[in-house]
Parts: C-alpha cells; structure tokens; sequence
C-alpha cells in the first residue's frame, strides 16, 4: 500500500507528495478481513478534487453495494453515568466508573469518543480515544484520551462512551440509522474492511426527479439508500426559526438518549 497516500497534517493529499504523477488510488478498493497495514478503522483521505473516503468495517449480514448509501449502527457503549475516580487537568488516561456496558478487549474502543459533562464549568466536551484497557460487562475499566483534559475531572461530572462509529457499519432498510456515504466498490457480506467515499462526486441510485424539475436539487437518503430530492424528504412546511441549511449528519445517538454524535458538513 502506498503510504504517501496516509492523511496528512493538512488532511489533503497535495499534488507535490506523487510529483504529479498520475496516483494509484487502488488501495481504495481494499475489502477484507484482515485490517490493511498501517491504516486505522476511521482514517480519512482527501483527494485534490475534493473527494474523501474513510476506512470502515462492516457489520451484519447484508452485502454492501456502491450504489447504495451504508449507515452507522453503533449506539453507544455507556450511558451518562456520575464519575467515581476524579482526574487532574492535563491526565491522559480516565476511568469509566462501573454501570451498565458490553464486555471489551484491548484497545476495542480506539477511534471511538469520552463525552465529559463537566458540571463546575457547564462544559461539555467531546475527546476521543486512543486506547482502553480489556473489560468484562458493566465493570469500571481505565481508557486513554487523544489529548489531556481541558478541565479537571470531578466525582460531580459526568461521562458516556461510544465505541467507534466507523467500525459499525451497514446497509440495510431503514429510517432510523444514519447514512455515512457509499462504499467503493462491492462489499461481500462479513466483518470486512473497506472504504467509504463521504465526500466528492458519486453516483448514487436515485428516485424520481431527483435533479428534475419542480425542485430536485438537493436530495435526502431514502429508507434503502437511495436518494429522494429534499422536499420529498421533508414532506411539509419549515416551522419558524428552522432552516434548511444542512449542519451535518448524526453519526449516532439522539437528544432523547445518549449524544448525539454530530458530523458536521462544513463547505
């Protein structure tokens, strides 16, 4: 695998890093059991035009096709629960307080997020992780945090963990589950790692008038992955104060329960 193709510090493959050379973009057709070496579940690469592709892993036993939007199923590990072990600003390394979790192995939970409600502050605050000590269910295990603690971790505060949401994914029928993109190319139905353009120009199937007249311009995911234009999607009127302007896409979780989780779009 071509390793000038890893993100890099300014998340764009620069023309500069393959001379201007035509690049060989095979990698992204990569689908397999077996992790690719040197790349992490949820790594990013940008292309010069645009287009961005992240490495997922599949779950469930539908086959994934190209045409079809794939959506996120992970709906978080632990819910909010009262911290037990206070941490010093500036710790790398927290403990999740015995409640009630899945059983998890070593570094299971890398690339997935510690959301902190500091109450002293009334500062909420996303970080994500970097590794976690194996756990059995429902018991209190220690976790590494990608960057120290902006704030000082009391038995006042409060946390809930998700595992990696790229680490989840499937394509099935349904309403209910955020859509993330479309695969690469074919995914056979298994534990396979592969890659997701999020970004960038693709062809997904669409339902009528999608890009036709009266309306059509921007389109929503449908049930099965299609698209439908946007104001079949919405189906009524914009209440006052609302817009349509899309911020971004939740990746799991719902104000009713834990998060959620929010990608946003940017432009």
């Amino acid at each position: 695998m071509p390793t000038y193709y890893k993100m890099h510090l300014d998340e764009t493959l620069r023309r500069p890093i393959y001379g201007g050379q035509v690049p060989d973009l095979s990698f992204l057709s990569y689908v397999s059991t077996t992790a690719p070496v040197g790349w992490n579940v949820g790594d990013v690469v940008t292309l010069p035009d645009g287009r961005e592709f992240r490495l997922c892993k599949s779950v469930g036993s539908n086959a994934i096709k190209p045409q079809l939007g794939c959506n996120f199923t992970e709906t978080g590990l632990l819910a909010v629960t009262s911290v037990t072990t206070a941490k010093a600003e500036g710790s790398r390394k927290i403990t999740i307080p015995a409640a009630t979790h899945d059983a998890v192995t070593k570094d299971q939970l890398k690339g997935g997020f510690v959301l902190i409600f500091d109450e002293t502050y009334d500062a909420d605050i996303t970080y994500c992780i970097a590794g976690n000590d194996a756990s059995a269910a429902n018991l209190a295990f220690d976790v590494e945090l990608e960057m120290p603690l902006a704030l000082p971790l009391t038995t006042s505060d409060k946390v809930e963990v998700y595992k990696n949401p790229y680490a989840s994914i499937d394509q099935g029928n349904t309403v209910t589950l955020p859509r993330i993109g479309a695969s690469v190319t074919y995914v056979s139905a298994a534990a396979n790692f592969f890659w997701v353009q999020t970004k960038g120009v693709k062809h997904i199937s669409p339902q009528a008038n999608v890009g036709a007249d009266n309306g059509g311009i921007s389109a929503t995911w449908r049930h099965d992955g299609s698209i439908d234009p946007t104001e079949t999607g919405l189906g009524g009127t914009v209440p006052a104060y609302s817009t349509c302007q899309l911020a971004g896409d939740v990746i799991c979780g719902s104000q009713a329960g834990n998060g959620p989780l929010i990608n946003l779009m940017g432009h």
